[in-house]
């Protein structure tokens, strides 16, 4: 307060505080954070080695990076990226948890320009096709099956990226995705393909695949 507000009995105004653009606006799921670390079940691979694809990375792994993808109507997908090229997602429906999956990075392509990335996004199997080949496995159509035999345009989703504690807004990036799966009855479980086009522009393309499995709650430890 200054003098002249003191000497005339004047109340100060208090001046707001803005909230950091950058910063989180909404919670976390099952207590998962930057910062905080997750550890995997492997029993599943020791019951059936070589069933699967790719294997979800062993010990505690610390989360150095959060990905949030607001699908609209109260729909969202919080991506957990790990130390060793891995990532736990969660999806929400109106902040209750819907689904956990757990993915590895198997595979990056660049492609060399725009228009190829393009041709990717609009013409690649490996983006809508009802089956495709891929490491010497058959993968399905998980996305959209109702469109039968046909190639149905991938989804497209925005996503936002924070690093830092606290949580700072870091990097935004467009996925243009599909989701595959095939049964292992090894495990009796589903394995999935998580193939995403990934426009950082301007001139920063890439095609990511991702292969995983679908969790439960018992199949983590978060600390």
């Amino acid at each position: 307060m200054s003098f002249l507000d003191r000497l005339l009995g004047r109340t100060p105004v208090p001046v707001p505080v803005l909230p950091d653009p950058g910063a989180l606006a909404h919670a976390l799921p099952l207590g998962l954070r930057i910062g905080g670390r997750v550890q995997f079940d492997r029993t599943m691979y020791s019951v059936a080695p070589g069933a699967v694809t790719e294997e979800l990375p062993a010990g505690y792994q610390g989360v150095p990076c959060y990905g949030h993808v607001d699908l609209g109507d109260g729909h969202a997908l919080h991506r957990f990226y790990l130390d060793d090229d891995a990532f736990l997602q969660v999806s929400t429906v109106a902040d209750e948890v819907e689904a956990i999956m757990g993915f590895v990075f198997h595979e990056t392509v660049n492609p060399p320009n725009k228009q190829a990335f393009r041709d990717f996004v609009m013409e690649s199997d490996h983006l809508g096709a009802v089956a495709i080949d891929y490491a010497g496995r058959r993968w399905q159509r998980v996305t959209n099956t109702t469109a039968g035999d046909a190639r149905i345009p991938p989804m497209a989703y925005d996503e936002v990226l924070y690093r830092h504690q606290p949580p700072r807004r870091d990097d935004d990036l467009t996925h243009y995705a599909m989701l595959y799966s095939r049964d292992v009855p090894e495990l009796g479980r589903e394995e999935l393909l998580l193939i995403s086009a990934e426009d950082s522009g301007p001139n920063e393309f890439s095609v990511t695949y991702s292969v995983g499995m679908d969790l439960t709650i018992a199949d983590i430890d978060i600390t």
